[in-house]
């Protein structure tokens, strides 16, 4: 193997070392930046778009993110008051009722919040936008899912150690590769009349 690839494979083992258990610890919810689009809705010169993460939805928390802009413009209004509910789907009273913020999302044109679906079933989901006098409302039906086995929702963290160890396995098959390069030219480079033979 020449210089240049192993020292470029030896890079990207390492890179992999370095970030593969913040990947793989990172939960599917944490951050909040949108989705998929369940809803959009026009009302009082304000459009509501409403996202959510992750797909499917199941019990347990969700992202909720609602982008509001002005309806002639498209500029994403940051200052709206936003609020979202989860109702059941044949009505009665919401289970989660939640306000939005901007600090919760990723992408800063968006407001959302960490919002904790307790059960499976279809449900409403509610984005309310008011900005001044002006207020819109955007609202999808849901199917929420059973929860994941837990074995499942483990799996990162289980395939991390032989991700680790396939990684070190990598670096020592390399390294002991280029010693032995490297000792083919030392005696190569002693003993000039052997390489002839």
């Amino acid at each position: 193997m020449t210089t240049p690839l192993r020292r470029r494979m030896t890079r990207l083992a390492l890179l992999a070392t370095l970030t593969l258990p913040a990947t793989l610890a990172t939960p599917a919810g944490s951050g909040a930046d949108g989705g998929l689009v369940r809803a959009s809705a026009e009302d009082a010169g304000l459009v509501v778009t409403l996202f959510t993460s992750p797909t499917p939805l199941r019990v347990g928390i969700a992202d909720v993110s609602v982008l509001v802009q002005d309806a002639r413009t498209r500029a994403a209004l940051l200052d709206a008051d936003v609020r979202v509910r989860v109702e059941p789907a044949g009505g009665g009273a919401p289970l989660v009722d939640a306000p939005l913020d901007r600090a919760t999302a990723t992408n800063k044109l968006l407001q959302a919040a960490l919002v904790t679906l307790p059960a499976s079933g279809r449900f409403r989901l509610v984005a309310e936008a008011r900005r001044g006098d002006a207020t819109a409302v955007a609202s999808a039906e849901l199917e929420v899912a059973e929860p994941s086995p837990a074995l499942l929702a483990l799996w990162p963290l289980l395939a991390l150690p032989p991700a680790v160890v396939g990684i070190f396995l990598v670096h020592q098959w390399l390294r002991r590769r280029s010693l032995g390069t490297a000792r083919g030219r030392i005696l190569a480079a002693a003993h000039p009349g052997r390489a002839a033979r």
